[in-house]
């Protein structure tokens, strides 16, 4: 059976790594309101989050067998 895990943690690891590229070489198009870089910390968030599901993912894998 398909772990819900691995396409939430690859799909959420995808667009971090989209947003912190974004936030990095183009830190102009942000929010007109804000003076902080939201693609950037936004980015990074959802990385992390994505390396957590895919961690999780690998750790029910390896008690599997």
């Amino acid at each position: 059976m398909l772990d819900l895990r691995i396409p939430c943690g690859s799909f959420f690891a995808l667009l971090g790594f989209i947003l912190i590229a974004t936030g990095l070489f183009s830190p102009d198009s942000r929010a007109p309101l804000s003076e902080t870089n939201v693609n950037l910390y936004a980015g990074i968030v959802m990385l992390l989050f994505g390396s957590f599901m895919l961690a999780l993912a690998q750790r029910a894998r390896r008690r599997q067998g």
